[in-house]
């Protein structure tokens, strides 16, 4: 395994760390005075990164996270100049709905670390996330009522995570819901104390990196693909995709050092 470790930030904004260990990206939102909330650059940048670091094969896991130990992201800011609610009716896209584009083509999997609050805008990125790992004292929720709007977009990425009455009620009484409770309803892999965060979050990582890169690749793939199609739309899609899975050098590999009781050397083809 690569061990390199680098740290920089994206140069559209110096609001976005970036930091690599070996095939794992960090990528943590840097407004820890703001909470993590979240402006139009901040969400650019992310699409950017995230991008890059699907492109990159030997990139095999990416970490979302937030700096400090208060919030993992507080939503969108909203002090003036700042927030991505800017009225512009020439666009026909917004920041967050590239951001989730971007994520939804994304074939490298995503953990979510979530350290803190998680509210409105960082309840978006928490859905995009394949996997997630919270501190006992994390909090989730969608407030929008409560300033006058509705959390439109963020449904987008919620309505297959979040059982339709915790929905509705989270999203018509701005009500949060605590680490625990998040757990007992699907949308935490794991509630962990905040100081074995990195530890859980790490050790996920390694599982990841571990496996066959080409079958997680092609695996992230078909999940979406498959997300609108009928049930035998799904069962002729998953029935190609598996003869062509057994062909792939990774399942040579992998049926062989099954066989020869010995650790599989994968090469993501």
């Amino acid at each position: 395994m690569n061990t390199t470790e680098t740290t920089s930030t994206n140069p559209a904004t110096d609001e976005l760390l970036v930091d690599r260990k070996g095939e794992v990206v960090r990528l943590t939102i840097n407004r820890p005075h703001r909470r993590n909330a979240l402006t139009e650059g901040v969400l650019i940048a992310l699409g950017k990164a995230i991008a890059e670091a699907s492109n990159d094969h030997s990139v095999r896991v990416i970490v979302l996270t937030g700096a400090g130990d208060k919030a993992f992201c507080a939503g969108a800011d909203l002090t003036p100049g700042d927030t991505p609610f800017q009225p512009d009716f020439s666009r026909l896209t917004l920041a967050m709905g590239d951001l989730a584009r971007v994520v939804h083509a994304c074939r490298t999997p995503i953990i979510g670390r979530i350290n803190g609050l998680c509210l409105a805008g960082g309840m978006g990125l928490f859905g995009m996330c394949d996997i997630a790992i919270a501190v006992e004292d994390a909090r989730f929720g969608m407030p929008e009522v409560k300033i006058g709007i509705f959390p439109m977009q963020i449904l987008t990425m919620l309505r297959d995570l979040i059982p339709p009455r915790f929905l509705n009620e989270m999203c018509i009484t701005g009500r949060p819901i605590n680490a625990q409770t998040a757990a007992s309803i699907g949308l935490l892999n794991k509630v962990v104390p905040a100081a074995e965060l990195d530890e859980a979050v790490d050790a996920l990582a390694a599982e990841i990196v571990a496996v066959s890169p080409m079958a997680v690749r092609r695996g992230k793939y078909a999940m979406r693909a498959v997300e609108s199609m009928s049930f035998h739309e799904m069962m002729a899609f998953t029935e190609t995709s598996i003869s062509a899975m057994i062909q792939t050098e990774d399942a040579r590999e992998g049926l062989a050092a099954f066989n020869e009781r010995r650790t599989p050397q994968w090469r993501g083809k």
